[in-house]
């Protein structure tokens, strides 16, 4: 039977041998590049050479596995070297960066003290349990997918064998019951925002006022926040016979470059163009109209010093309203979800899901469109004929 080789960076037993003042210790030593030689070194007494020999072999083992990633490695120290690799290994959207940098931080709460070798499927489903109870199901299922990827990295570098995330459970976050806005919190949100654009402010910085505008083309077209603060000058077309405006782009929060306007969507789908209805339309003439009295800028909805409007601080402003509205769950989301839910009664399933931007409509009838429980209007001409021939 062959015998089992030294693991590479190791040694075997060490031998001394010699006499009074004069000894040698000895050992087998692999190498990094798979082959074992002996190594040796001497001392006036056995504990001097055994000493001299042990320190000699730890560096030489430092120098065999340098670069190497160990078993022991903590999850946590591990994951944040991961996470900078992958961010420098390709250009990955803005968003997708923000996703994962916050999965990592959750995983390195949960986990960041078990070492790599520790980690069973076990431990690792019961870490994403703990961040859907904390922080919710869909934070949890971004984890889920961060770990398969950085277990996935430990298994290439040799750490381990097998990827333990491959059998963590997958996590269905439920859908909530989508609810719409009525037409008397469409006018609550409106009055309010008026309300609050007419309300004196204490900073000396310049403020902008244009929150009613901007929920108005949102009550108008159901864009996204990102493409609502991305819709620029040239995206508008007001003098056509229905005014319409291209939906080209986003704003988003990039890492190591402030607010940024990007010129794909989030999906190729998103890329489209709208039909203005007369209360979006107006809201965008107002602005134009503006234009000479603000800082140059590309954007319709700019900050203001005329550079890209942050989304977090106009969500900020949002809020303000919504409370002063007493809508303390309403959200521009919701409002995406009213536009849906009208246009989904109205004109089907299809128009609403082209309206919002989505890839399929699935998502549209799942997320977005409040169940109206109604029957087909149509079937009333259907039962007065079939009663009349009964009659």
């Amino acid at each position: 039977m062959a015998r089992i080789p030294i693991p590479v960076g190791a040694w075997g037993n060490i031998s001394v041998s010699g006499k009074r003042g004069s000894f040698r210790a000895a050992a087998r030593f692999r190498q990094a590049n798979g082959r074992t030689i002996t190594r040796s070194r001497f001392g006036t007494t056995k504990e001097a050479a055994r000493n001299a020999l042990l320190e000699h072999l730890t560096e030489l083992r430092e120098q065999a596995i340098a670069g190497e990633l160990s078993n022991s490695t903590t999850v946590g120290s591990f994951t944040k070297d991961w996470l900078q690799r992958w961010e420098e290994s390709d250009e990955h959207p803005p968003a997708t960066i923000a996703t994962y940098t916050a999965a990592v931080k959750w995983i390195r709460e949960e986990l960041g003290m078990l070492r790599l070798v520790e980690c069973t499927t076990g431990k690792l489903e019961n870490g994403v349990k703990r961040i859907a109870e904390g922080h919710g199901e869909t934070t949890a299922k971004q984890a889920r997918t961060v770990l398969r990827h950085i277990f996935a990295d430990a298994v290439r570098l040799d750490a381990l064998a097998t990827n333990p995330a491959l059998g963590v459970s997958p996590i269905k976050p439920k859908a909530g019951e989508v609810r719409a806005m009525t037409q008397g919190d469409v006018v609550a949100l409106r009055n309010a925002a008026r309300r609050w654009e007419a309300t004196p402010h204490k900073s000396f910085r310049p403020y902008r006022r244009d929150i009613l505008d901007s929920i108005d083309v949102m009550l108008g077209t159901g864009v996204r926040t990102g493409e609502l603060l991305g819709i620029r000058w040239q995206d508008i077309d007001l003098e056509a016979d229905v005014p319409t405006v291209s939906v080209m782009g986003t704003v988003t929060q990039a890492k190591g470059q402030g607010v940024i306007w990007k010129p794909a969507p989030k999906s190729e789908t998103s890329k489209r163009t709208l039909y203005l209805p007369s209360i979006a339309a107006e809201a965008l003439r107002r602005q134009f109209a503006d234009r000479e009295f603000r800082p140059e800028s590309e954007a319709v909805f700019a900050s203001e010093v005329g550079t890209w409007r942050n989304p977090s601080s106009y969500r900020v402003h949002f809020r303000q309203v919504r409370l002063l509205a007493g809508l303390d769950w309403v959200t521009p989301k919701s409002i995406r979800k009213t536009v849906a839910t009208t246009i989904y009664g109205a004109g089907g399933l299809d128009n609403a899901s082209k309206q919002l931007g989505h890839s399929e409509v699935g998502v549209t009838a799942k997320h977005y469109v409040q169940k109206l429980n109604i029957g087909p209007q149509g079937v009333v001409g259907v039962l007065d004929k079939w009663m009349q021939s009964v009659s």
